[in-house]
């Protein structure tokens, strides 16, 4: 009897190493652990429902997959938004940046391929633009920033379970709260902004 239950044993053992690397070769994708993404993105810039005004950067994000659906992550991006004068009263190259954080659901699925997913975040959103002019005239440097909500969508397509192409859109809204020249300041202000952001890149699960 004694042999005969360590023969099961025996058998049943072999079964589970002989099949465990087909168990992990069926794993195609992954969202759990530390997940780091780097990206190059396309930007459109709106102030106060003027015309969108189109640059382009780049963005870094780290996520922490608690589960297989759900994720957090700080996103950090800056682009450079070319704005003519007669599209804004500060005109020049508007260096734009988002700070983030923010929370990720997949639609996951570890054996396929593809993982769709939709986010939201909060943060700030600022812009610097150097040598700007304000009606014609020369003045320096300036500064906007103030809080920003967003919301994006996005698609991953994993070429190893570790390492994936990322495509996503995300819509920023929010208002510059205040604005700095200098040494001069303006705050308590309320000027809409909307930014959109298409992003392109990888993203590795170390």
């Amino acid at each position: 009897m004694l042999l005969q239950m360590n023969a099961r044993a025996v058998t049943t053992l072999g079964l589970v190493i002989a099949l465990s690397p087909v168990v992990a070769s069926a794993q195609l994708s992954t969202s759990r652990g530390l997940s780091i993404g780097l990206h190059a993105l396309g930007t459109s810039l709106t102030v106060e429902q003027g015309d969108e005004n189109k640059g382009g950067g780049l963005g870094l994000r780290v996520g922490y997959g608690f589960n297989r659906r759900i994720t957090g992550f700080i996103n950090l991006d800056a682009s450079t938004v070319k704005i003519p004068q007669s599209d804004s009263f500060v005109a020049g190259d508007w260096s734009l940046s988002h700070a983030e954080i923010g929370a990720r659901f997949h639609f996951a699925n570890s054996l396929r391929r593809w993982v769709p997913y939709v986010e939201t975040s909060v943060g700030a959103r600022s812009v610097s633009i150097d040598n700007a002019s304000v009606n014609n005239a020369p003045a320096g440097k300036v500064s906007f920033n103030g809080p920003a909500l967003s919301v994006g969508t996005g698609l991953s397509v994993f070429v190893t379970p570790k390492w994936a192409l990322d495509a996503g859109l995300r819509w920023t809204g929010g208002t510059f709260t205040e604005i700095d020249q200098g040494n001069t300041a303006l705050r308590n202000l309320d000027i809409e902004a909307a930014s959109f952001r298409f992003g392109v890149g990888v993203v590795w699960w170390p």
